[in-house]
């Protein structure tokens, strides 16, 4: 971005160009308004994660025009812990790495109209009469731009806000992944494979071009313990019974912060609303991560354009209680479930009665799939 351009008042800055970030940009851009997506990382980037699109953030994807071509379709989930197995049925659903997906995404904001800079950083400044003014910074060149309204969708690792507004939960666990060249000889293709043991959980799935996403959330003591993620993930497969993966220390590991977290003051900082991980996290299983995502950045859209319109100081905190009665009930249950994966004897006693039983199974995995209020778009 040329600075001598950066004076220009921008409608909504965006600061993240993940899953959220990319969405809300795009909606954005569709109704017309000026909208700035700012990225810090160099253009494109992989990221820690999973890499699962459940079928609540595919509808959502289709009904804003979205369709992923470059991607791996799964059906079911086959979960092992303690030499135990259970093989579960789910609602279809496709893989894909971050790096091409996130790609896609701002590929579809940028055709929209909104302006985008990767390899930026972005600092909140003070308030000005109509807006907010935010530093970038792109190499050693630092210049101001001003917006009525900044997005913050910098996920865990956001630093537009305070570290001090996370409230992180005492147990949370760390993320890692990493992308494997092709497959393991037993990996099938359209199943997500997960491990559980005491150090934590890994999740196995074929992406686009025949890749293999590894995810996986660690005790950080353990995983630190065991000489880091690659050999703590190796322990995990091992004790739930996968034959050895050779080779895990030679992958590119990523990690996040902590993961399960809220924040203290969601609605407290003028002209910013924040939406996606930026505004808490529990650890999700099946692609509800990135489902929350989609559906923060379609919900965020009336608040955003009444934002550039007419700022009132009420508007963060109806934003705030929006995006959590949309997200409580999903959050929770996804909580529980997180919960009974820390206890790896309960699960294994578990699941020989969900593998005769899958159906039991079913109402759980049926309603964590059901729309989101607000999740779907109508493509402009």
């Amino acid at each position: 971005m040329d600075p001598d351009e950066s004076s220009r008042q921008w409608d909504v800055v965006v600061v993240g160009a993940g899953v959220a970030g990319a969405m809300g940009a795009l909606h954005l851009a569709r109704t017309g308004l000026r909208v700035l997506l700012v990225e810090k990382s160099a253009w494109p980037r992989a990221k820690a994660c999973g890499g699962c699109l459940n079928a609540v953030a595919l509808r959502a994807l289709a009904g804003s025009g979205i369709e992923l071509h470059e991607s791996n379709a799964y059906t079911g989930m086959r979960l092992c812990c303690l030499g135990r197995t259970a093989n579960l049925p789910l609602p279809p659903g496709v893989a894909i790495s971050r790096k091409r997906l996130d790609a896609m995404l701002v590929e579809h904001a940028v055709h929209a109209g909104a302006r985008f800079v990767p390899a930026t950083h972005a600092t909140l400044d003070g308030s000005t009469r109509h807006g907010r003014r935010v530093v970038l910074r792109h190499l050693s060149t630092c210049y101001a731009v001003e917006a009525r309204v900044v997005l913050d969708c910098g996920g865990l690792a956001t630093r537009l806000l305070p570290d001090s507004d996370w409230r992180v939960a005492p147990r949370a666990r760390i993320g890692v992944a990493a992308t494997l060249p092709g497959a393991p000889a037993w990996h099938d293709p359209g199943i997500i494979h997960m491990a559980c043991a005491a150090q934590g959980y890994v999740g196995l799935v074929r992406a686009e071009n025949g890749v293999t996403n590894i995810a996986a959330a660690l005790d950080p003591v353990r995983c630190h313990e065991a000489g880091g993620p690659a050999a703590t993930v190796a322990e995990i497969l091992r004790a739930g019974g996968f034959p050895a993966m050779q080779n895990l220390h030679r992958l590119d590991w990523r990690g996040t912060p902590r993961l399960t977290r809220t924040r203290r003051r969601l609605g407290a900082e003028r002209r910013v609303l924040i939406l996606g991980d930026a505004a808490g996290y529990v650890e999700p299983f099946t692609g509800e991560g990135m489902a929350w995502a989609i559906a923060d950045a379609a919900a965020v859209l009336p608040f955003a354009c009444e934002a550039v319109a007419c700022w009132t100081d009420d508007i963060t905190l109806r934003w705030s209680a929006r995006h959590r009665r949309m997200l409580r009930a999903r959050q929770r249950v996804c909580r529980g479930v997180a919960g009974l994966l820390r206890y790896p004897s309960l699960l294994a006693a578990v699941l020989p009665l969900l593998d005769r039983a899958p159906a039991v199974a079913l109402p759980l995995t049926a309603w964590l799939n059901r729309d989101l209020e607000g999740s779907t778009m109508v493509a402009a």
